[in-house]
């Protein structure tokens, strides 16, 4: 007799909670990145030795870039699943961080910003579309609402850890070093997540 789909023991498992993590670690790293030019606007006005009004359109675009690819990323990411988006998103962010890095000129530097926001749109819609194939039901909405919270400690890494690093180490380093962890993400990414429960 074959056994009912609700029985699968993937779902909500071990490996199920496995996925949520992964999931929160991805999320973070896109609001890390997302949030670093934030704390680092006084220090990219002296980097780029322009006004701070230019330094404010960097966000302006990232987010109009990011608004954009929305749709784009849902069309992606029901043809090519979760696993391959959210890899693909984090190793965009990457890119776009190691151009912020090498940036020497306002230009370089809103196309990197540009990137960041392409890559950062595949990131959060591709976690939530894991979550039904991982937990049951009811429990969706809870684990959705967690990933969000969970994820919002990018913040604080940029606040504290990146702060630290950009005031000591100077802009290409803590910039460098935040590309290293959004490519290592993807990386991570393809090696472990699965769309869904084996069997």
């Amino acid at each position: 007799m074959t056994a009912p789909l609700t029985s699968n023991p993937g779902l909500g498992g071990r490996r199920a909670w496995l996925v949520f993590g992964l999931g929160v670690a991805a999320y973070g790293t896109a609001v890390l990145g997302r949030t670093s030019l934030g704390v680092a606007g006084l220090t990219a006005v002296e980097h780029f030795n322009s006004r701070a009004s230019i330094i404010a359109t960097f966000v302006v675009l990232q987010l109009l870039v990011y608004t954009a690819m929305q749709i784009p990323a849902g069309v992606l990411l029901d043809r090519f699943g979760s696993r391959t988006m959210v890899t693909i998103g984090l190793a965009t962010m990457g890119v776009g961080q190691f151009v912020m890095a090498l940036a020497d000129s306002v230009p370089v530097a809103i196309v990197g910003r540009m990137i960041l926001g392409a890559g950062d749109a595949f990131v959060f819609s591709s976690v939530i579309r894991l979550l039904p194939s991982w937990f049951p039901p009811r429990r969706v909405p809870i684990i959705t609402q967690l990933v969000g919270l969970s994820g919002q400690a990018g913040q604080i890494v940029s606040a504290l850890p990146f702060a630290w690093l950009l005031a000591s180490r100077g802009w290409r380093v803590a910039f460098v070093s935040i590309s290293v962890v959004a490519l290592a993400g993807a990386a991570g990414t393809w090696a472990v997540l699965r769309d869904r429960p084996p069997g």
